[in-house]
């Protein structure tokens, strides 16, 4: 299965939308596995003034509101994607992209007139997920072989262990953890 950005109209983000009234949010995901994915909420900002006076109100608020609902995994994936029809200055988009206090924020300016939804999700695909990328072959190029893994490795790799960071989904890696050391000790000579 490819993963692909799609807009998830089922996420209430009203606590952005009731806040910030005059700006448009959306949020977009494309899921990872079955209990994690990337979230990027999108906010079209009509130009850098705006931007300047909201972009880390917005910011503190998705950390305050939304983060606090994901699993552990899916936080480190989150996004801020701020879209505006006109030209952000260097010096404030350099300032927004760096900070990467609660999310990552990325800035599409001044390409951006009238894209719907579906070209926001390629834009997204394209630049977090990186299906613009081509790779070409050569004739001169080596093919690698699959790698080797240990048989604990390959335990790991098919083990359905959870990623949370709840008491239990702890517990759980550890008891997977003790009995993988058990099997190696009772293995060796």
């Amino acid at each position: 299965m490819r993963t692909e950005f799609y807009l998830d109209l089922g996420v209430n983000i009203n606590f952005l939308k009731d806040s910030f009234p005059e700006l448009e949010f959306n949020i977009y995901k494309a899921k990872i596995n079955e209990n994690s994915f990337f979230s990027v909420i999108t906010c079209c900002i009509e130009n850098e003034e705006i931007l300047d006076r909201f972009w880390e109100r917005i910011n503190n608020l998705i950390g305050a509101e939304y983060l606090p609902t994901m699993n552990d995994f899916s936080s480190w994936n989150m996004y801020l994607a701020l879209l505006s029809p006109n030209k952000i200055g260097s010096y404030l988009k350099y300032t927004i992209e760096n900070d990467t206090f609660f999310v990552r924020k990325i800035i599409f300016d001044n390409q951006i007139e009238h894209l719907k939804n579906d070209h926001i999700a390629k834009l997204l695909n394209d630049h977090i997920l990186g299906d613009d990328i081509q790779v070409d072959t050569h004739p001169n190029q080596v093919v690698l072989s699959e790698p080797k893994y240990s048989l604990v490795t390959l335990n790991l790799l098919n083990a359905k262990i959870p990623l949370g960071g709840t008491k239990s989904e702890k517990d759980m890696r550890n008891a997977w953890l003790d009995n993988a050391i058990l099997e190696v000790n009772s293995h060796e000579i």
